[in-house]
């Protein structure tokens, strides 16, 4: 009988990024292949039933992971138990009796006066079903939310300072409505300063003062003395590290997977650690696993640090997405699909997060150049973030309008990368860049930054792609400039970068590495005290 394999996530949702995605890939890639396998989530979210259900129908996920969420197992929910959608819409013409209503502008939500007072603010999902309910005193201060899942149930209520109109405290329940959780907060930062943690016989469980780690290892212990056997644990965001860090558990072998670089300044193996890692580098010692995605990170840490004997490189994989064929209708709409022209040998794609540590406004600016010499070039960048304002107006001060166009977040990047002659790549730093191996499988071939981490372990320049100095933009635009002027060297390109992704960076490749990894993790008897 093959072991568990438990992926440790603060919550899941259907648009998210490249980490959250990795990590589906990762449990679905276990699954499938027999291993008893897990995502555990630690965040309180109501809609949770419906994104496990989504994430499966888009196949971002197999069907053979089960994905469990914190609240939802302490307040005793499970599979069998109905979610009543129908019976939970509601009809606000019902409260026109007793209250005078208004509706709330774009929202979906009610304003509800009692004999001239405001006393109720409703707010409806996209659904109709009831998300939460805030009450008021006379003096129009909230005084609490009540939040109602969709089992029809109070799960969670909120009570607010006066003063700041902000959460002081917040009690959860579970569906016979019993308190398990208490979290006290301060109004003026929001962080949480008093956990109780409260049994199901009324007994306290732990009570501290802001440390959440006691209710959330409880419950890990729960989920692994439930398994009966060895599992490995996999920590995938440095929130749910020192859930690892202090489990203490006969069964369980640990390992903490960053995703991103570990240096503050990237460039400098040796300079300080940044905030998001620092953690987690320095605790090595306490872990059985510190997994990086490259081997270039890898030597940079253990050549600073030491413990060779715990610090694996292990890349991300990836695999172009077949649509399933359901009918004779939809094979031969994928026959229609197959059959459409090629890609647009004039398009460059972006498909990023819009943050500053992705530098896009260089590629921006790189295309000013490149429509002098390729007039017909145009540029799409897809995503999302607080920069999109930043990215508009620089096009607008360049006068790139006509070719260079912001587009939204996709859920379906393989298409963009399908149509799209190349990408571009221009991050400060990246634990891996999922971007580079999703446009290099799609046949677009990558102008990337020589950055650490991941463009040089999957781009060999010129043959399937092209690396330059990161910040020299003049070198970049020449590079998109010569692979736009010669469309089928281009094309060959990225055949060259398809092959690369199937062979290097295939999911059987990606399997026996982890399956392999998880063998060695299940032969340590103890933790090693000693630098490695």
């Amino acid at each position: 009988m093959k072991p568990r394999i438990i992926f440790l996530l603060n919550s899941i949702d259907v648009n998210r990024g490249g980490l959250t995605n990795a990590s589906m890939r990762q449990a679905s890639a276990f699954a499938d292949a027999g291993y008893d396998t897990q995502i555990l989530t630690f965040n309180y979210e109501p809609r949770f039933p419906f994104i496990c259900k989504k994430l499966v129908q888009m196949g971002k996920i197999s069907e053979r992971v089960t994905i469990k969420n914190m609240f939802r197992d302490f307040a005793a929910y499970n599979r069998r138990d109905k979610i009543p959608i129908d019976k939970l819409k509601v009809n606000i013409s019902a409260y026109s009796g007793t209250y005078a209503v208004t509706k709330r502008d774009n929202h979906n939500a009610y304003r509800l006066y009692k004999n001239g007072i405001y006393e109720k603010y409703i707010s409806l999902r996209d659904d109709d079903t009831l998300d939460f309910i805030d009450y008021f005193n006379e003096n129009r201060y909230r005084i609490r939310r009540e939040h109602y899942n969709y089992h029809g149930h109070i799960d969670r209520v909120q009570y607010f300072s006066f003063e700041e109109n902000k959460v002081r405290q917040e009690i959860f329940y579970d569906k016979s409505g019993k308190a398990f959780l208490n979290l006290w907060h301060d109004p003026s930062t929001g962080n949480i300063s008093r956990v109780l943690h409260i049994g199901k016989k009324n007994q306290v469980l732990s009570e501290t003062t802001g440390d959440q780690t006691l209710h959330k290892l409880r419950w890990l212990n729960n989920v692994i003395n439930d398994a009966d056997s060895e599992v490995v644990i996999i920590s995938d965001t440095r929130s749910t590290d020192e859930l690892l860090v202090k489990l203490n558990h006969p069964l369980a072998k640990t390992a903490l997977r960053p995703h991103s670089n570990h240096l503050r300044n990237p460039d400098d193996p040796d300079s300080e650690l940044n905030k998001r890692n620092r953690y987690t580098i320095r605790n090595i010692a306490n872990v059985d696993a510190l997994v990086v995605l490259t081997e270039k990170q890898r030597n940079d840490i253990t050549d600073r640090f030491g413990f060779k004997d715990r610090v694996f490189a292990i890349p991300n994989y990836y695999e172009v997405k077949i649509p399933k064929i359901r009918s004779m209708r939809s094979l031969l709409a994928n026959v229609r699909q197959l059959d459409k022209p090629e890609r647009d040998m004039s398009k460059v794609a972006v498909i990023s997060r819009f943050s500053s540590i992705k530098n896009i406004d260089h590629t921006i600016k790189a295309f000013k150049t490149v429509i002098k010499e390729v007039p017909e070039a145009k540029l799409e960048i897809w995503g999302s973030g607080e920069k999109k304002e930043a990215y508009i107006e620089q096009i607008q001060k360049l006068n790139l309008q006509n070719h260079v166009k912001v587009k939204g977040y996709t859920q379906n990047p393989e298409k963009i990368y399908q149509s799209a002659a190349l990408s571009v790549v221009t991050s400060k730093a990246e634990g891996f860049s999922l971007s580079v191996m999703e446009s290099m499988a799609n046949r677009a071939p990558v102008v990337s930054y020589d950055i650490r981490y991941g463009p040089s372990d999957m781009i060999e320049d010129g043959e399937n792609g092209f690396l330059v100095e990161k910040g020299d933009i003049g070198a970049l635009s020449e590079r998109i400039i010569h692979m736009l002027k010669n469309p089928e060297e281009t094309k060959r390109m990225g055949r060259a970068s398809e092959e690369t992704m199937a062979t290097k960076f295939g999911k059987a490749h990606y399997q026996n590495l982890w399956f392999s990894l998880a063998g060695h993790l299940l032969k340590i008897d103890k933790r090693k005290d000693n630098n490695g």
